[in-house]
């Protein structure tokens, strides 16, 4: 019985040894979305992922004085819009923030933007994301 347990032990050991400290080679492929489910972005910048949103979508119409004006970060965060007050872009709350509601479907006040389409529901999930991350000039 010894002559038996004493290899299998050993072997034990090294099969244990072995499968502790192999980690290297476990990989979580990233969720690359879709329409339906956007890409998890670890943290959105303003510069790199919203603006370009804006500038494409938004500042046809949305670039000049007053109102809403969303050529740069510092005139969009003193923007006021119709119905909104202070409240077009709250950080830290996305659902609170007047930008949001209008970009999504069924919009508490007026109609939905952009006029000319609708933002894609990646290009909406980043918006929101930046905002509950802080809405930070980044």
């Amino acid at each position: 019985m010894r002559k038996i347990f004493s290899p299998l032990l050993i072997l034990f050991g090294i099969m244990f040894a072995a499968c502790s400290t192999n980690t290297e080679n476990l990989t979580v492929e990233p969720d690359n979305g879709g329409e339906n489910n956007p890409p998890i972005i670890e943290q959105v910048s303003y510069a790199s992922n919203v603006q370009p949103i804006f500038n494409a979508s938004c500042t046809n119409c949305h670039g000049g004085s007053g109102g809403v004006n969303l050529t740069s970060f510092s005139a969009l965060m003193s923007s006021v819009g119709n119905n909104y007050g202070d409240n077009v872009v709250v950080a830290g709350n996305a659902d609170a923030s007047g930008l949001v509601d209008k970009i999504e479907p069924n919009p508490q006040h007026g109609s939905r933007m952009p006029t000319n389409g609708s933002l894609s529901n990646t290009e909406i999930q980043t918006i929101r994301t930046w905002i509950n991350e802080g809405a930070l000039n980044n």
